[in-house]
């Protein structure tokens, strides 16, 4: 009888799958990094939040380095985007004020995050990624946004003026 040794050398296939799971993992990774530096910055501003906010981390990296397909890595990416708003709105909750130091620090972490987010993305991103890369950039994006409206630091967009809203029907 002969002894079959079995094949070590993944096929193409088999490669270009691995490749993509270890990007989808790596665009995760991206947004938890991303996530806890923005953790980071508003608890040191805050003095809260920093030891919940690593264990959020450490669940999701956790989760990410186990994730086997892009259902995986939304999962995970979903879960710490949760998880960090869920956070975040216990800080609004307690009407937390920033004063505009902090509120520029915050920012600059913001900016900070989101470049290096970005750059990690542009990086990563193959064929067969698409769709999982566009919702952890959505799921990032909508945290940025979230941690801004929550904290008073939204742009503002264009001029509001005061005026009082008079019902059509009063016109007539």
């Amino acid at each position: 009888m002969s002894e079959t040794t079995p094949n070590t050398n993944p096929t193409g296939g088999e490669r270009e799958r691995s490749e993509v799971r270890e990007n989808l993992r790596e665009a995760g990774d991206a947004l938890v990094a991303a996530g806890s530096a923005i953790g980071t910055a508003i608890g040191k501003a805050t003095g809260e939040l920093s030891d919940r906010f690593k264990t959020a981390t450490e669940s999701a990296r956790q989760n990410l380095a186990q994730a086997k397909t892009d259902h995986d890595v939304r999962n995970a990416t979903s879960g710490f985007t949760d998880e960090a708003e869920r956070l975040f709105n216990n800080l609004r909750e307690r009407d937390v004020t920033f004063t505009d130091d902090m509120k520029a620090k915050v920012r600059d972490s913001i900016a900070d995050a989101r470049r290096n987010f970005n750059e990690r993305m542009d990086k990563t991103e193959t064929a067969g990624t698409k769709g999982a890369f566009d919702d952890v950039r959505e799921r990032f994006d909508g945290l940025v946004a979230r941690v801004q409206d929550q904290f008073g630091d939204k742009k503002q967009q264009g001029d509001i003026i005061d005026a009082d809203i008079v019902d059509n029907e009063d016109l007539k």
